[in-house]
């Protein structure tokens, strides 16, 4: 069965948006691991934060 030139092109569109959502999706996921272990080697993942008055934010 064939398809239209509407169709095609709708299909082919949103083939390159799922593409582009993975790429965007992997490298969001990428800079997270990067950021947990900066934070990790700055030691702010050690410590929760805390007010001043000693209770947890």
């Amino acid at each position: 069965m064939h398809q239209s030139r509407k169709e095609q092109g709708v299909e082919r569109i949103s083939r390159r948006l799922l593409h582009a959502d993975r790429r965007e999706a992997l490298i969001f996921a990428e800079l997270e691991e990067q950021i947990e272990a900066a934070a990790e080697l700055g030691g702010f993942a050690a410590a929760p934060k805390r007010s001043p008055r000693g209770e947890h934010m």
